[in-house]
């Protein structure tokens, strides 16, 4: 069976797989069906025919009339199947006999019946049948069904021997070429197959195994080249550990702190000190390497010695441990201050210590504790001389602060009387214009009423009536303006005396100042506007605002503006962002000097220093920007190109109400 081919099996394996059920199934299904037509045609037919002849020959039996049984007995003979019908009497005597022609080489079937007349045993009934026939025809079946099965094994091998050949001989071929060209490492030509069954799976697996091969022989050229690369570096590595090695041996004996060098698995013993060392402890490389009785008694105290061995078991290293050492064989100790590392040579652990000679640094430090002590007492002197100094810079800081206090307030207090003083020349000529309408109407009056005692003429009362209306309208008007001034007078001077929150519009409150500030600017060349949208709503302190831009408008009138320059100083506002305003004051003056910039918001800081400046207004702009309206300001200025001052609000200061004095 080994050395059968792949198809020869195939083919033993299907005949086997369809012959041998076939028999053992076949012999069972005959067998069955000969017992069911052994049953239906001849053991059935048999015992109707018993039964039936038996109640037949009763009476020619009992009348000894055997022409008659005769005739019955030839009638069951008709029957191929019957070879033998026997009748006997009671005796025993056959009485009639029938036998077939021919002799049956077949099994015989025997049935057997008592003749009864009337309850009585007259005589016996046999019949005797084969099963020949019956055997004939299952046999020429049985041939037909063989035939029919052969024919059926002949057709089953030869497709299967076809679709064995297509679908598996010639593909396992094609395989198998497949895989000698993989074992010879020709692993470029891809493996293509169209079928998605179990052999297309091999061939993907084996064209998948073909692309890892090749994935596995460029990874393995990828590992050569790289392990390639790392014994190069490692060789590389080695000789720089050797150079590097080579240095530390170098720094190591000339570094100028004593240095010692101990094995860990020898009981920390010394197996190497540098120069600086031997210097330091007067003890020779002979003397001190090798020999543990002088290491030990290098410590004058080995608790010493254990503390430090025990940090270095518990933490790896140690720092600033201080110990006295003895140097060399004398009686001369040495304070020093030991550090070391436990670092690891191949697997080899080391321990480095570093022992730093101290003694000279603790003595000075001990004398610069003692000149301490005298400085201290010097400094406490000193400082209670500073104290009673800084108590007098306190009282004088307080009065000076308590001085700006006042000067800001008589600053406020002088711009409000200067806006009272201007307000009132403003109403002057409106109440003296409107005065003089009255009493002009009132001389009209006396003259009408004289005139109507004496018989009124229609033309005079015509006059009158018209020199009325127009006297009623001039005063009209010069009373309305003179009321809007004093309307915008008294929202200006509420706001500046107060610091009372409400909600306005920047634009209103930018106009109502001009209108105040107009005797001012009216007496000047310059002009004030402002272009500010009508939508700009704050709930903020309008006093201190306006303090701030009124501020603003007069340092550019004292400073800005010089000769017979005529000067612009322009208000804009818009919204930064939804929560803030950003309001910008510009001027075309001069500008500000560089070195000024810094200095404009200093208090007491001007210019014009007699000549109408103070020094305060632009430090007041500042901190009621800063303080009150939560906002930031900030300067833009350049020589001969103007200045501008940029205002950042919050359009809603969070802000507690502050007293009146704080404006």
């Amino acid at each position: 069976m080994r050395k059968l081919s792949l198809r020869q099996i195939l083919i033993f394996g299907v005949a086997l797989g369809i012959v041998l059920p076939a028999l053992i199934l076949g012999r069972f299904l005959v067998h069955d069906r000969y017992q069911r037509e052994v049953e239906l045609r001849v053991r059935n037919p048999m015992s109707q025919y018993a039964d039936m002849l038996a109640r037949a020959v009763a009476v020619p039996l009992w009348n000894v009339d055997k022409a008659v049984a005769y005739q019955f007995v030839q009638a069951i003979m008709r029957n191929p199947e019957v070879v033998r019908v026997v009748i006997e009497d009671e005796s025993g005597t056959v009485f009639v006999r029938g036998d077939a022609t021919w002799m049956s080489r077949s099994e015989v079937l025997y049935e057997e019946r008592p003749i009864v007349l009337d309850s009585k045993v007259i005589g016996k009934l046999s019949i005797e049948a084969t099963t020949e026939h019956l055997q004939k025809d299952l046999w020429a079946d049985f041939m037909k069904l063989a035939a029919a099965l052969i024919a059926q094994v002949i057709f089953s091998f030869i497709f299967i021997w076809l679709l064995f050949e297509r679908r598996i001989v010639r593909p396992v071929h094609e395989l198998q070429l497949a895989t000698a060209r993989l074992a010879r490492g020709k692993l470029d030509q891809p493996l293509e197959w169209q079928r998605q069954d179990e052999i297309g799976n091999l061939a993907q697996g084996l064209d998948k195994m073909r692309l890892e091969l090749g994935a596995l022989i460029a990874e393995r050229e990828t590992q050569n080249i790289t392990l390639q690369q790392e014994l190069n570096e490692r060789l590389r590595v080695e000789q720089t550990l050797r150079i590097t090695e080579e240095k530390f041996i170098a720094i190591f004996q000339a570094s100028p702190v004593a240095m010692a060098v101990l094995r860990k698995t020898a009981g920390y013993s010394m197996i190497d000190v540098n120069d600086a060392w031997v210097r330091q402890f007067s003890w020779s490389h002979d003397d001190i390497l090798g020999n543990l009785d002088a290491q030990h008694a290098l410590w004058r105290n080995p608790d010493d010695l254990a503390e430090i061995l025990r940090l270095l078991e518990r933490d790896g290293e140690v720092h600033d441990h201080e110990a006295w050492l003895r140097c060399g064989r004398q009686e001369q100790l040495l304070l020093c201050q030991v550090s070391g590392r436990i670092i690891r040579l191949g697997n080899e652990p080391l321990l480095i210590l570093v022992q730093e000679d101290i003694t000279e640094k603790r003595r000075n430090e001990q004398e610069i504790r003692n000149m301490n002590t005298t400085l201290e007492r010097r400094v406490s002197e000193r400082t209670q001389a500073l104290e009673a100094a800084n108590s007098e810079l306190t009282i004088v800081l307080e009065n000076l602060q308590r001085a700006q206090r006042e000067l800001l307030r008589t600053e406020k207090m002088a711009a409000l009387g200067s806006l009272v003083a201007g307000v009132a020349h403003e109403l002057n000529t409106p109440i003296g214009t409107s005065v003089t309408i009255a009493s002009t109407l009132q001389h009209h009056t006396d003259d009408i009423l004289q005139e109507m005692s004496q018989g009124l003429r229609r033309s005079v009362l015509d006059e009158y009536l018209k020199n009325a209306k127009t006297g009623t309208d001039i005063l009209l008007r010069n009373l309305s303006k003179a009321s809007e001034l004093v309307i915008s007078f008294k929202q200006v001077a509420v706001d500046r005396t107060s610091a009372n929150r409400r909600v306005f519009t920047l634009d209103e409150m930018l106009t109502e100042i001009i209108v105040t500030l107009g005797p001012t600017i009216r007496k000047t060349r310059h002009d004030v506007m402002h272009t500010v949208p009508p939508k700009i709503l704050l709930d903020s302190y309008p006093g201190a605002l306006g303090q701030v831009l009124t501020n603003l408008i007069n340092n550019a009138f004292i400073h800005a503006f010089e000769g017979d320059f005529r000067g612009t100083v322009a208000i804009s506002g818009r919204f930064q962002t939804p929560d803030t305003v950003e309001i910008v004051v510009a001027d075309n003056g001069k500008g500000i000097p560089g070195a000024n910039l810094g200095r404009i918001f200093d208090p007491f800081f001007t210019t014009r220093l007699g000549q109408g400046g103070s020094g305060l207004g632009l430090n007041i702009a500042y901190n009621l920007v800063t303080g009150v309206l939560g906002g930031n300001i900030m300067v833009d200025s350049e020589a001969g190109k103007g200045t501008s001052f940029k205002l950042i609000l919050p359009c809603a200061p969070k802000m507690p109400e502050v007293p009146a004095e704080a404006l």
